[in-house]
């Protein structure tokens, strides 16, 4: 009887590091592969050469511990130019946060701008801060913000596709009392 408990105990040693090295493996493997995403997670959509770090051409009106952020600090008036004195023909989209305009910056940027009136200075400096440091290819990227005049605006690179709302539920939804039907 010594013979197979010997054989038993040899084969289930045997299992146990057979195991043991299928997880090593395994482990081994998703590292690779976290690794090598992480090396291709660039956005792919937004050129950081067009980006501008905060303060450059004079200190930013948001807050001085936002100075070494990456964002792009537009004027009013540059958003005003670029969509047409925010003309209700440029409205492309609604949400939480007011009004999405297209616009036309100076350089041939096509852009999408969030404006809405008033918001606590600091939460709108956090939510710029924030944004400013998620670059994702999934993620539609902020390229710089405005606050002048009790106005906050964000500038966005612009989805010719149609919005994120659409591509997320589909392209049916309510814009400003209205339904539009996005082909």
């Amino acid at each position: 009887m010594s013979l197979p408990i010997a054989l038993v105990v040899g084969i289930a040693g045997g299992a146990t590091l057979l195991a043991v090295a299928a997880v090593l493996l395994a482990l081994w493997c998703a590292a690779r592969m976290r690794a090598r995403r992480n090396r291709n997670s660039d956005t792919g959509s937004s050129d950081p050469s067009t980006l501008v770090e905060w303060g450059k051409g004079g200190r930013s009106s948001l807050a001085p511990d936002l100075e070494h952020q990456v964002a792009r600090q537009f004027s009013l008036e540059d958003l005003v130019q670029a969509t047409k004195n925010f003309s209700d023909t440029n409205i492309i989209g609604a949400g939480s946060f007011g009004l999405v305009y297209m616009g036309l910056l100076l350089d041939g940027t096509v852009v999408a701008i969030k404006r809405r009136v008033g918001a606590a200075t600091q939460v709108f400096a956090d939510e710029v801060r924030l944004l400013s440091e998620i670059r994702h290819r999934n993620i539609v990227t902020l390229i710089g913000y405005c606050q002048e005049g009790g106005l906050q605006m964000l500038v966005y690179e612009y989805l010719p596709n149609g919005s994120v709302c659409g591509h997320l539920y589909g392209n049916v939804f309510i814009l400003l009392g209205k339904k539009i039907v996005a082909y």
